[in-house]
């Protein structure tokens, strides 16, 4: 299941101050509330009185537009609107090129303890930067257990069942000239309604867990050139016991996909026995996806081709 993912207005200070020139007016009780949203609004109707679309788990961007229209309304209307938009305890409100708020902002943020920016971009620049880093920051996750990696420039995830031999092959791979991204577990995130990207959580990166040797560094151990941090999902290959898998697969071997964050994803189950070459057989499905991706489908067109012989008569 996908994990919900969120940013404290603190956090968001801290990693994105310097680059988005943003810094803190007032607010300060307010900077452990969190944004769950990577879209930004802008309160333009909420200041002309229309409040039922403003979220307070958004960032929130007042400009130039929004300052000149509220200083259109009277003192009265001025208070009441600003009263009702910070009364929602909003998660952040900034203010771009670098203009002071009125007072009845400032007061507002103070009042309700809204963590109250400024940043020197205009809004449309600031806007762009800040939604393209939380689009990343607040990608949905979801952890998967398996090897993860990146062979002839595929991602590929290793999957099967406890003791079937994932890290042992891992291994292999590696010293075959593919590179590791994750063991045991792998961390996913959706980057586009199309694209997955796996890596591997901090305190596991760049290790194995090999039974009878323990666990390797195997950055240490083969060098830099063997591991790598992220990659996109291409493919996922499932390790089954020959036993489970009915004859005609084994021979059809007939596509099939998974999904990962209501992403598709293609599917190869590989079964295994003694004498089993398996890194050699990942390998040949990954160069069999590149293939894939570039149209070429072997299986279909021996099916085809022997379709057509059928049909006259060979």
């Amino acid at each position: 299941m996908a994990q919900a993912r969120r940013i404290t207005i603190r956090e968001l200070l801290a990693a994105q101050g310097d680059a988005a020139k943003v810094r803190l007016l007032t607010g300060e009780a307010g900077l452990d509330r969190y944004i769950d949203h990577p879209r930004i609004q802008k309160p333009s109707l909420a200041f002309a009185g229309f409040l039922e679309n403003l979220s307070d788990y958004r960032l929130q961007v007042i400009g130039k537009t929004e300052l000149n229209y509220l200083a259109t309304r009277s003192p009265e209307e001025q208070k009441r609107v600003v009263k009702e938009v910070f009364d929602l305890r909003l998660a952040g409100v900034v203010i771009t090129r670098n203009q002071m708020p009125p007072d009845i902002i400032l007061e507002a943020a103070k009042r309700t303890d809204t963590p109250l920016l400024i940043s020197e971009f205009p809004s449309s620049t600031f806007m762009t930067n800040m939604m393209l880093y939380l689009s990343h920051r607040l990608a949905p996750v979801v952890y998967q257990h398996g090897v993860y990696m990146d062979i002839f420039g595929l991602g590929v995830l290793i999957t099967g069942s406890s003791g079937i031999g994932k890290s042992e092959v891992g291994l292999e791979l590696i010293s075959r000239g593919s590179r590791l991204i994750a063991d045991d577990m792998v961390e996913f995130s959706r980057k586009s309604p199309t694209a997955i990207v796996g890596r591997s959580p901090d305190t596991l990166r760049y290790h194995m867990e090999i039974r009878g040797l323990g666990i390797l560094n195997i950055r240490d151990l083969y060098g830099a050139a063997a591991i790598t941090d992220a990659k996109r999902l291409s493919l996922v290959v499932e390790l089954v016991p020959w036993d489970q898998v009915a004859a005609e697969d084994r021979v059809l071997g007939e596509d099939s996909e998974t999904e990962i964050l209501e992403v598709r994803i293609a599917r190869v189950p590989i079964p295994i026995r003694t004498g089993r070459s398996l890194a050699i057989l990942i390998e040949v499905a990954a160069r069999n996806q590149l293939l894939k991706q570039r149209g070429i489908h072997s299986g279909e067109a021996f099916v085809q081709s022997l379709q057509d012989k059928i049909q006259r008569g060979g």
